[in-house]
């Protein structure tokens, strides 16, 4: 823990991360130079190796169950837990709330800003296996963007080897999640986003797809860029969020933040 000047330990902020909140949290930490007031835990390499441009960074590697979170906060190094996780990531921010109210750690959710959208092109579902269900009405192909760890929920899709496109996160695990829910490595695609309008047109184009999957999440997501896309004849399906979340918004977490830092 920090040892202020008269001596006295102070509890730092473990700030749960892995979006581009949590990059920007931990860029304001570090110029704020307060490093040594936050820890940051990810759940992957290819998360840590996101933060890796922010030097000195105290990262903490590895998923964590609700029971290994509470062990972590028993510890007694911390005195505030933000979660800046993925809007999609329900279980996650579970067991952070659960693991904070066991523990009586004081719990902040980061959240970020449904997208707006409109018109005929855009069809809503409430889980993939309802999205399933609208594609299979069709036999055209789809580019699926709803990240690698649910691809394998796509497996009634009719046609899956030869309709699925799947643009994913440029790392081992994504494309072992790719090949294991039967998407061949033609039809993979290994990119970090945010992506451009023209970026998901010319994606859409060089595949023959006409269709994209998509959920909601918001502009650091690159939301707006895909429900666009009607303007040029394709068709959207939008997951929806798990579930309706109460929180901060990222100002307001920055100011909890300082607020944190003054203790």
């Amino acid at each position: 823990m920090y040892e202020n000047r008269s001596g006295h330990c102070r509890k730092k902020a473990l700030i749960f991360a892995g979006t581009a909140e949590g990059h920007a949290l931990a860029q304001h930490v570090y110029e704020k130079n307060m490093l040594d007031r936050a820890d940051f835990c990810v759940a992957t390499e290819y998360g840590a190796e996101a933060l890796s441009d922010i030097p000195h960074l105290s990262l903490l590697e590895g998923r964590l169950n609700e029971d290994e979170m509470k062990a972590l906060l028993q510890s007694g190094a911390y005195a505030l837990v933000i979660d800046a996780t993925h809007p999609y990531a329900a279980a996650v921010t579970q067991n952070i709330r659960s693991a904070c109210e066991s523990t009586g750690t004081e719990y902040v959710r980061l959240l970020r800003r449904e997208g707006s959208f409109a018109g005929s092109h855009v069809q809503i579902a409430d889980s993939i296996e309802e999205a399933v269900s609208i594609l299979n009405q069709n036999r055209e192909k789809v580019l699926l963007t709803t990240g690698a760890k649910e691809l394998r929920r796509y497996r009634d899709l009719v046609d899956l080897e030869n309709r699925a496109v799947a643009r994913v996160l440029p790392s081992a695990e994504s494309i072992a999640s790719c090949r294991e829910a039967g998407i061949p490595a033609k039809h993979i695609i290994c990119m970090q986003g945010p992506f451009s309008r023209e970026m998901n047109i010319a994606t859409l184009r060089q595949y023959g797809c006409r269709w994209l999957v998509t959920k909601n999440t918001g502009g650091p997501g690159g939301f707006e860029e895909k429900v666009s896309l009607g303007e040029e004849g394709f068709q959207v399906v939008i997951i929806g969020r798990p579930t309706s979340e109460e929180g901060l918004s990222f100002e307001e977490v920055l100011k909890k933040l300082e607020a944190f830092y003054g203790r």
